[in-house]
């Protein structure tokens, strides 16, 4: 990715509530350890049951949620996914497909983990995910 590319891709990401409380120094932090990803509709980004390899945050499109092949949740630009398994363990807790093309910034979680380690208040923002997608299903 081309530096320009990862500064529109910092502001972008800036922009969305998940990362408000995040500097641009967390964020680009974020943008340096992954790369970007494009999918048609009707793929799957995860698997429920696959054991987790990265983590996803959707900058166009929208993606649906299901949940032992229930629909519980529609996502969209600035969603995160892949969260809960990084950050509890295990496997996949839900099928994430999508529902349009999708696109966005995909972050292996090796990488992740080591930048959620330098960067706090980007794993403050990571575990408020969790956390909201721990409550809502």
């Amino acid at each position: 990715m081309a530096h320009g590319e990862k500064r529109e891709l910092v502001a972008q990401l800036s922009g969305y509530a998940t990362f408000a409380d995040c500097g641009r120094e967390d964020v680009a932090a974020l943008v340096e350890a992954g790369g970007p990803f494009a999918l048609p509709s009707g793929w799957p980004l995860v698997q429920e049951g696959v054991p987790s390899d990265a983590c996803y945050v959707l900058t166009d499109g929208e993606a649906r949620v299901f949940h032992q092949r229930e629909q519980v949740a529609t996502i969209t630009a600035g969603d995160v996914v892949g969260e809960m398994t990084l950050l509890s363990g295990g496997q996949r807790r839900a099928t994430v497909t999508s529902s349009t093309r999708v696109s966005g910034l995909r972050i292996e979680n090796d990488k992740l983990r080591d930048v959620l380690k330098t960067h706090p208040k980007l794993a403050d923002a990571f575990k408020a995910v969790y956390d909201a997608h721990s409550a809502a299903g």
